[in-house]
């Protein structure tokens, strides 16, 4: 049901590994990666949250709504924060701007599993995120959250805490494995990410170079 879902695009970070370029405003493709995101998330849902605390130009020509930080300067835990504060939704598909392969294949995995994992006879509790876990390491910035999750999000930012790794401890959440999603035929490159100009040249070469999209 496409009006329980959300995509909130974190899209406020300060970009200090790039120099303080804006990184959702980076060339890759022909297109900005923020506009690679909004193509994908429009795959997913009729409801996208752009999180920024400045104007972004190029959205004037996506139908997409664009909210400031709750708690501004407080990292990526504020813009998530931010965006499931948005939203009344039940499933909020959050991603970081500077990802250049996201996936609504990989959204609709997790969803099912988060539903899967909440709908189980032996469940105790509401699971409350679906959550890839790529090469052992777990991304909360390509994963589905219940919205409800922002009660703890708001309790950590007033807290002064702003880690994502710490929501993740205060909150019910499955792994969702690289192996799992391999085996559904969705490359694991969706949780790449772009945090240096070494990074994008590399990604940019890759293009020009003609890199297959399956391994992308």
């Amino acid at each position: 049901m496409r009006e329980d879902r959300s995509v909130v695009i974190l899209a406020g970070g300060r970009g200090r590994r790039m120099g303080g370029a804006n990184k959702a405003l980076l060339r890759l493709g022909g297109e900005t990666l923020l506009e690679r995101q909004l193509r994908e998330a429009a795959k997913w849902t009729d409801e996208v949250i752009v999180v920024s605390n400045e104007p972004i130009p190029l959205l004037q020509d996506f139908g997409v709504r664009v909210v400031p930080d709750v708690y501004p300067g407080e990292g990526p835990l504020a813009g998530l924060h931010a965006g499931l504060s948005a939203t009344t939704r039940r499933y909020v598909w959050v991603l970081a701007c500077d990802q250049p392969y996201p996936s609504a294949e990989a959204a609709e995995l997790l969803l099912r599993c988060l539903s899967e994992a909440t709908e189980a006879p032996e469940a105790t509790e509401a699971t409350e995120a679906a959550v890839s876990v790529i090469g052992g390491r777990a991304q909360p910035l390509h994963a589905v959250y219940r919205q409800e999750v922002v009660a703890r999000a708001a309790s950590l930012l007033a807290d002064g805490v702003r880690r994502l790794n710490d929501l993740l401890s205060g909150i019910s959440w499955i792994p969702v494995t690289e192996e799992r999603f391999v085996r559904s035929g969705i490359p694991a490159s969706f949780a790449e990410d772009i945090d240096t100009p070494e990074q994008y040249e590399r990604e940019m070469r890759l293009l020009r170079d003609g890199r297959p999209t399956k391994e992308r």
